[in-house]
């Protein structure tokens, strides 16, 4: 969780710009949270607080806390105007929330259960769902020393 959240800030001041360089200072005064780094801590404290039963109910009141952090505007709107119903949403927004659910379970099969209940509260799209499976099963595997080779084998086929 740590990573996601420093590469968050590390990155934030190149979110929406075409760079690819890796000559650049780590942190400079432009660095800042985003709103990837608000919903991955909301995440964490529905597990936490309640073992991921609401994560609704956090998700919701960790973007109310911090409302102006680029959030996408249909998510915005979703957490703003209260609307309990996700949205079916395919974007990588539940992909990009999902690190703490790959620690926080004990098998792989929690892991994916939970990453698809932290999806589908917004991102309800099967390929929303998906998204987010694939990156708390990549997390795990890797947590649990599988090296490179074995997680794109094991993500391709499942």
């Amino acid at each position: 969780m740590l990573g996601a959240i420093v590469g968050d800030i590390v990155g934030s001041r190149f979110e929406f710009e075409n760079t690819n360089s890796t000559d650049f200072e780590l942190f400079t005064d432009e660095s800042t949270f985003t709103d990837d780094t608000v919903c991955t801590i909301a995440i964490a404290d529905a597990l936490l607080k309640n073992g991921g039963k609401d994560f609704q109910t956090l998700l919701m009141g960790w973007c109310r806390r911090y409302p102006g952090r680029g959030y996408g505007g249909r998510f915005y709107n979703w957490f703003i105007n209260r609307t309990q119903e996700p949205y079916n949403s395919f974007g990588n927004g539940s992909a990009m929330r999902v690190s703490p659910v790959a620690w926080f379970g004990s098998s792989i099969k929690e892991v994916l259960q939970l990453a698809e209940q932290s999806a589908a509260i917004t991102h309800n799209h099967p390929e929303g769902i998906k998204g987010a499976k694939a990156i708390a099963h990549a997390i795990c595997l890797a947590r649990t020393g599988c090296d490179k080779d074995t997680i794109k084998k094991e993500i391709a086929t499942s």
